[in-house]
């Protein structure tokens, strides 16, 4: 495997159509050594209420914005990101743990591997 890239496998149908449960996908670890993280990008990020379990998510908070999310008002700090999946009925993220700060963030979903894409992950 290439230093700085994660196999990860996909659980759960929070994330579809873009992406289903067992799907594998490249995580890239060293991304936001460079860059921040970006509205609208699928990422990897360990939560600390889901212990050492990796979720898959989209980002739709950025540090230091209002959002509100579900008839909730959620401010965000200066390193939070806020997470959604792309199924809300489905999806564990950031309305029920909260953002997560950028440490929790592991990277970017750079492709998917398997099954094999039929379009670019967005």
């Amino acid at each position: 495997m290439i230093p700085g890239v994660k196999l990860m496998r996909v659980e759960g149908c929070s994330m579809e159509p873009t992406l289903s449960s067992g799907d594998l996908v490249l995580v890239n670890e060293r991304a936001y050594r460079v860059r921040p993280p970006r509205r609208g990008e699928l990422v990897a990020a360990r939560p600390a209420t889901s212990g050492d379990r990796a979720l898959v998510k989209r980002i739709t908070g950025l540090p230091r914005e209002r959002l509100e999310v579900a008839g909730r008002s959620w401010q965000l700090g200066e390193n939070q990101y806020f997470l959604l999946g792309d199924q809300p009925d489905q999806s564990r993220d950031s309305r029920s743990f909260g953002p997560v700060s950028s440490r929790e963030l592991m990277g970017p979903i750079q492709c998917r591997l398997w099954p094999r894409p039929k379009r670019v992950v967005q």
